[in-house]
């Protein structure tokens, strides 16, 4: 019986470009450090499931040219601002043509590692590209993962029907901010549902609020202050509450009026005091909501699971967007389970300013277990 996930629904082929517009293109860290390969990429359209129903996705996939074997690697993009006007179609990998500037990730990661020799495969996520004006399920990772596992299903049938690649189901997994927490989570969840489909070798975390529970609890309790990232906080409260089986009315979490993710971005003050109900902070706070710190739990992917394969985490230990704490406690939680470990503190780093050390030192690390 065939799949109604993770199949190909359409391809279109974007571009190339050589090893050297690739250096061009980069512009995080000295492209020559990691680039080889002329590369050739596509957008990959893929049926998926949101909310339960089925919906058509994209990503890009990015192939290296003048290797014989396919080493798969889903790198997943930080926070982008879900509106057309913001850009949010200039940062969906999948309308990725060639550009000298938009699209960062695509330029410095997507080109970099398919350069160094890796296929890669990097999805646009529910709520941009062709699904643009759909919720994201900003932060809420069980929803995130999938479309994320069927995209990498679409690409491996890619692989495996339109190249001459041979693969063996090996997979590297890396991840920014958001990316980071989805990069950890998605390895988690497919040695724990798809250990059939991929053999994870290692996955590269850059500032992924990994002990989320902590990271929502600790802004959460900032009554009174100034929350520098109270927008997004409250697009994941929001997302957290619709995806989930919460599901509660808005008016019952937020002090103004939200009926979807922008609205919840659009916060009336930075004090989440202000921005959320006393009653729902204050059960919150003193552990009496019980349901929502289930999925709160349930949500941080930092310990209570074995790793098979290598993780490596990286932080600037000065992030004022996602705190270090986040890498140094799934560091202490994979490592008591027994996990094999790496982690990079960058001195004085915040949350913008390492990517092309994290670029670096992945490719060091994953081309140890190719």
């Amino acid at each position: 019986m065939p799949r109604d996930r993770g199949v190909i629904v359409e391809i279109i082929p974007r571009g190339s470009l050589s090893r050297n517009e690739i250096l061009e293109r980069m512009n995080e860290l000295d492209g020559s450090l990691v680039a080889q390969y002329d590369v050739s990429f596509f957008s990959i359209t893929y049926r998926t499931q949101y909310m339960g129903k089925p919906i058509d996705s994209r990503g890009l996939i990015i192939v290296p040219q003048g290797v014989g074997r396919a080493d798969l690697l889903m790198y997943t993009h930080g926070t982008e601002l879900p509106s057309e006007i913001l850009g949010a179609r200039d940062v969906s990998p999948s309308n990725y043509s060639g550009e000298m500037e938009t699209n960062r990730d695509v330029r410095n990661m997507g080109l970099g590692w398919a350069s160094a020799g890796y296929v890669v495969f990097m999805p646009d996520y529910i709520g941009y590209g062709i699904t643009i004006g759909s919720d994201h399920p900003y932060m809420y990772m069980e929803e995130m993962f999938i479309s994320n596992i069927d995209g990498l299903l679409a690409a491996k049938e890619y692989i495996m029907t339109r190249t001459d690649l041979s693969y063996d189901n090996r997979l590297f997994l890396a991840g920014w901010s958001q990316g980071g927490a989805a990069s950890l989570s998605t390895h988690r969840f497919i040695q724990e549902q798809y250990a059939d489909e991929f053999h994870v070798l290692g996955s590269s975390h850059l500032a992924g609020p990994h002990n989320f529970e902590r990271f929502h609890n600790d802004k959460m309790g900032r009554g009174g202050e100034e929350v520098l990232i109270m927008p997004i906080f409250s697009w994941a409260v929001y997302s957290i509450n619709k995806f989930s089986e919460l599901r509660r009315p808005t008016d019952q979490l937020y002090n103004y009026p939200v009926f979807d993710q922008m609205s919840s971005i659009l916060t009336p003050s930075s004090d989440p005091a202000l921005v959320f109900k006393p009653y729902f902070r204050t059960n919150i706070l003193n552990g009496n909501d019980t349901a929502y710190e289930a999925v709160l739990k349930r949500n941080s992917n930092h310990q209570g699971w074995l790793p098979e394969g290598k993780v490596i985490l990286h932080h600037g230990d000065e992030d004022e967007i996602v705190p270090y704490y986040n890498s140094e406690d799934a560091r202490d939680g994979i490592l008591e389970a027994g996990g094999d470990v790496a982690f990079y503190t960058y001195p004085g780093g915040g949350h913008t300013s390492e990517l092309g050390n994290f670029i670096i030192n992945t490719t060091i690390e994953f081309n140890q277990l190719r």
